[in-house]
């Protein structure tokens, strides 16, 4: 996960500017009237994402007596994605992402806001700007946690959490044939039981596992011709490790977790791939 500058956009402001565009006088008397309650709701997220405490805000089916799901989900649906009062917080909010690089997985482009917490069950977090993730179309639609139930299953939100100086993402090198990768979860020094769990659960709840295996599959494929080239006939172990080392390198300016440099160290750590067993790649 990459971490994100907190949104400074006012909740007040983007729901005014996307219930702006509301046609019937009535209706749009009753979605002003539910303004306090949708800065209430920016409020108590922002302090209970910091403290573990997601799980326990509440699901509504109805705001201030009158106001539907329904309609508080189009106020993000048909007014900040499709109207332009409201669609210019949208892509702020879209191009707040550095390289255009999914937050959540770290690898595909951005294309979409991902709700941190669903609009269908806390639908007073609709259009709320720290509850807007700039995604890529996978991990908005492909998570599969849907909303925690517990501390642990709050997956990482990159407007709080931070562990961009943690080494947390690793990977080892299966000896099989042809060879394969994989990557998973390790655990820093200083972590707490908490944080742990709840990185786990970003990993498998947006698939990262199987995504960067299959990306890391590729690369392999690509560089096994330039491997063989530098071991060569004298076996050069050591300059097979340093061209790894080199190339996990190169990428670390981006992110220090971003699975390009995991792959590189975690072959440039492992002594039978580079000792000729690299010729396993298939």
């Amino acid at each position: 996960m990459i971490k994100l500058a907190k949104p400074t956009l006012s909740t007040a402001t983007v729901y005014a500017d996307c219930i702006s565009s509301t046609k019937n006088p009535k209706k749009k008397a009753r979605m002003a009237a539910c303004a306090p309650l949708i800065i209430q709701a920016e409020q108590e997220l922002d302090t209970k994402v910091t403290k573990g405490l997601v799980y326990t805000i509440a699901h509504e089916t109805l705001v201030n007596g009158n106001v539907s799901v329904d309609e508080l989900k189009y106020v993000y649906t048909g007014q900040m994605v499709d109207h332009a009062n409201g669609r210019v917080h949208y892509d702020k909010l879209i191009l707040s992402a550095p390289f255009d690089l999914c937050p959540l997985c770290a690898h595909r482009d951005v294309t979409t806001l991902d709700h941190y917490l669903p609009k269908a069950k806390y639908p007073r977090l609709s259009v709320v700007p720290i509850n807007l993730i700039p995604a890529c179309k996978d991990c908005n639609t492909g998570k599969l946690m849907d909303y925690p139930k517990t501390p642990d299953e709050e997956t990482l939100h990159p407007y709080y959490d931070d562990i961009d100086a943690d080494r947390w993402l690793k990977m080892r090198v299966l000896q099989t044939n042809p060879i394969s990768v994989e990557f998973y979860v390790s655990r820093p020094a200083g972590w707490s039981d908490l944080l742990f769990k709840r990185v786990e659960g970003h990993f498998k709840s947006f698939g990262l596992k199987k995504l960067y295996a299959t990306q890391a599959g590729r690369e392999l494929v690509g560089i096994k011709k330039q491997l063989i080239g530098i071991y060569g006939k004298r076996q050069k172990q050591a300059a097979v490790k340093k061209f790894l080392l080199d190339m996990a390198r190169s990428k670390a300016d981006v992110h220090l977790n971003i699975w390009q440099v995991v792959f590189y160290n975690g072959l440039a750590e492992d002594n039978w791939f580079c000792n000729g067993n690299f010729q396993l790649i298939g």
